[in-house]
């Protein structure tokens, strides 16, 4: 009996114990370690990383000082923009135009006023009256093209004389530009010169481009109105040759309707 006693009292402990602890939370040690383990290896990446990033800003920072101290002493490309807010080198002159378009020329033309034009009493005007003293009424399409001719010759006198002026202008500052230059000191003031030597020859180009488009202007108005002239010639031509045809025709016609024959009986 005592026995019984004993293993029941045993067996009731124990699962008394049991109810216990499975009521309280239980800690695991070991992963608890692990994860500080990894929170710290994180960390210590981090701050290994901050570290490179520190050394590649100073390794960046040493750089460009470096480039600004080659700049400083071979000169830096940049600064040859500059030279644009010169006088000689401004933006209004390397975009300059110089005489009138094509098409201002053709809206401003007059065309009989080519037959009043002496060209400074080089021609003769051919602008004169009949023998009563009256007017004579010319057709504007006819003398237009040689208008246009007229005015586009004047354009380019116009053209030449601004670019000769700018040309000399040009030469001047390329001369003194050549001058500065064989007397240098460092490679920065050199370089500076040489882009301004560039820009200015490249003006000179563009002036000269520029004389020689109007030039070529005045021999296409030329070859069209020869062309034109050509045209209207051999359509007149033409015509004649089929009022010729047809005037023969009616002189026939009418020749046989008045034949002396068929009016004998």
């Amino acid at each position: 009996m005592k026995k019984i006693f004993a293993f029941l009292v045993l067996t009731t402990s124990t699962a008394l114990s049991v109810l216990v602890f499975a009521g309280m939370p239980v800690i695991d040690g070991a992963n608890l370690i692990n994860n500080k383990i990894s929170h710290i290896a994180t960390i210590a990446k981090w701050v290994e990383n901050i570290a490179q990033l520190k050394t590649q800003i100073t390794q960046l920072k040493e750089q460009v000082s470096i480039q600004g101290q080659l700049r400083n002493w071979t000169g830096n490309p940049a600064d040859v923009a500059k030279l644009l807010s010169l006088g000689i080198l401004s933006e209004s002159d390397l975009m300059r135009d110089y005489g009138l378009s094509r098409n201002d020329i053709a809206r401003a033309t007059q065309s009989l006023d080519t037959l009043s034009r002496t060209d400074g009493n080089t021609y003769r005007s051919v602008y004169v009256p009949d023998l009563n003293g009256g007017a004579v009424a010319h057709d504007p399409l006819t003398y237009r093209r040689h208008a246009l001719l007229d005015a586009r010759t004047d354009n380019t006198r116009t053209v030449t004389d601004k670019t000769r002026a700018r040309e000399r202008e040009l030469q001047e500052e390329i001369a003194l530009t050549l001058s500065e230059l064989r007397g240098g000191s460092t490679d920065a003031q050199v370089q500076k010169l040489t882009a301004k030597l560039i820009v200015l020859n490249g003006q000179l180009s563009q002036i000269e481009t520029t004389r020689r488009r109007q030039v070529d202007e005045v021999i296409l108005q030329k070859i069209a109105n020869d062309n034109r002239r050509e045209t209207e010639q051999l359509a007149a031509a033409e015509l004649a040759s089929k009022d010729g045809y047809i005037a023969n025709q009616r002189v026939g016609t009418f020749m046989r309707s008045i034949n002396p024959r068929k009016h004998v009986r």
